[in-house]
């Protein structure tokens, strides 16, 4: 009976091993799927962000486009991540009293943390682009009114990747 003990106790023995090492499968299995799940958090969190900034960078140019700079800088001043985020800081000039909204000076200032742009920058489009853009304000702001950013937006620009987007 010894020897039957003896074998009923490696069985047993032998038993708890496969049943730890089962778990030990199994907790690793639990951490790398929450370890996965909160990769995925993370990602949608940095998503969600970055689908905010896009938003706010087209609706500047949207806003450009219809020449209202007006409601970039109500924009800018109501949420601080979007002042960040839009590569202007469009500021109005006080104590100017147009009556047409179309001539009401708005300061635009770069925003250089967000996009390094030297105090004279000039990109020339090679084809099938077929404008070229050139500022070369070297002061901090320039003072631009809607009217101006209304007809100033169209055109086609070359990016860094050699896409061309026209804008019309």
């Amino acid at each position: 009976m010894d020897k039957e003990k003896a074998k009923k106790a490696a069985e047993l023995a032998e038993k708890e091993l496969q049943e730890e090492e089962e778990q030990r499968q199994i907790d690793l299995i639990k951490k790398a799927i929450k370890q996965t799940l909160e990769a995925i958090k993370q990602k949608e969190k940095e998503r969600t962000k970055l689908n905010k900034e896009i938003k706010t960078l087209k609706q500047d140019i949207d806003n450009i486009r219809a020449g209202r700079l007006d409601l970039i800088a109500e924009r800018q001043e109501k949420d601080e991540e979007a002042k960040k985020t839009s590569i202007i800081e469009v500021v109005k000039e006080v104590h100017h009293h147009h009556y047409d909204r179309w001539y009401e000076p708005y300061k635009i200032i770069w925003n250089e943390p967000i996009i390094n742009i030297p105090s004279v920058w000039t990109t020339t489009t090679s084809m099938p682009c077929d404008s070229t853009l050139a500022v070369t304000d070297s002061s901090d702001y320039t003072v631009v009114n809607c009217s101006i950013a209304k007809d100033a937006y169209a055109g086609t620009y070359q990016l860094d990747s050699g896409d061309c987007v026209t804008l019309t």
